[in-house]
């Protein structure tokens, strides 16, 4: 056997035995593959079930047997007894989440990947920034193969910080997956516990409520300092905002908040020291800010698509243009930027 198959070789732990007809019925269903699968009474009416059960879960070229007889999931037939052996990750076409940690896990043993186990939670942390914005790409360009990937690559970054803290005696996975279906639980009593709502606003409000009472943040301002810092800084002004709004402090309406963006325009021109004028035109965007948000529009998406107009309509001016733009005159610029802009 190969070095590499020997150090990823599953640990056998015991036979899960069920009825087969039961097994075709559960939905929604898994088991853990280091456990041989023993099914019984697999009629010819249960075949096809069956057959794409086990396929979704562990492929159709995984080796199965039928009364002892060796073939694959896609070569299943009807038997007394159907048996999955147990199954390392290296013999799947298909994978779970228990997969996923036991790759990490032998990526980052002593004897393992040489980056991998010299990774920290410090050394990745720009990746996970990195894999969510390549996700939210792939959303907005309705890309349904990429969101697939980006959401696998999303996940590896979660685990990845799973297994250094599980080496370090930080915390484990089995933590991480506790806490988050506590806190799904508690925040949606609705749902899954005893409480009633019956509109959208109340599920919200119970939901900041409990959201509220777990992180003991009541306060507005206790709620605007647990907003990441290291969110766009558009995007953070406008949870700050909408926190503060959630505390009555507020403008009236949009037209109040744009009266405040000539007044913090006008201080950005009388700033005198260059630190003056970043502080003013950090006030400039705030209050840009402030009237986006009060429009009913989330300012990072909205800034998004300006960005994806502009760099649109230049690209169009650069394919129009007859010479480099850089040689052009202001009013030629202005003439190819209204022509890029039909």
């Amino acid at each position: 056997m190969r070095k590499d198959k020997e150090n990823c070789a599953v640990e056998r732990i015991g036979v899960l035995s069920a009825d087969a007809a039961k097994f075709a019925a559960a939905s929604d269903l898994t088991y853990d593959t280091r456990f041989a699968l023993e099914l019984n009474g697999v009629g010819e009416e249960l075949v096809p079930e069956l057959r794409a059960k086990l396929a979704a879960l562990i492929g159709e070229d995984a080796a199965i047997e039928c009364d002892g007889r060796e073939t694959t999931v896609g070569g299943m037939t009807a038997c007394d007894r159907l048996r999955v052996p147990p199954l390392s990750f290296l013999q799947k076409s298909r994978h779970d989440f228990a997969d996923l940690l036991a790759i990490m896990k032998r990526l980052c043993a002593k004897d393992g990947c040489e980056w991998d186990k010299a990774q920290t939670h410090e050394s990745i942390r720009a990746n996970a920034i990195e894999e969510a914005y390549e996700l939210v790409d792939a959303i907005d360009n309705k890309d349904v193969d990429n969101m697939r990937e980006e959401c696998g690559d999303v996940m590896l970054q979660s685990v990845f910080h799973c297994q250094i803290a599980d080496k370090s005696g930080e915390f484990d996975v089995g933590d991480v997956l506790s806490e988050l279906c506590n806190k799904l639980i508690e925040r949606h009593p609705p749902v899954v516990g005893d409480g009633v709502t019956t509109n959208a606003d109340e599920r919200l409000a119970a939901w900041d409520a409990a959201k509220a009472k777990e992180k003991g943040a009541y306060s507005a301002s206790a709620k605007m300092k647990r907003i990441a810092k290291a969110l766009p800084a558009v995007e953070r002004a406008y949870k700050a905002q909408k926190a503060a709004a959630k505390a009555r402090f507020d403008f009236a309406s949009a037209q109040d908040a744009a009266a405040k963006v000539p007044e913090e325009l006008q201080e950005c021109f009388g700033a005198v020291t260059a630190e003056d004028r970043e502080m003013e035109c950090g006030d400039l965007l705030f209050a840009a800010v402030n009237v986006v948000r009060l429009l009913k529009c989330d300012p990072e998406v909205a800034l998004s698509r300006a960005v994806n107009k502009f760099v649109g309509r230049f690209e169009r001016m650069e394919k129009i243009a007859d010479r480099p733009l850089a040689e052009m005159t202001a009013a030629q610029l202005d003439e190819l930027w209204n022509e890029a802009k039909k």
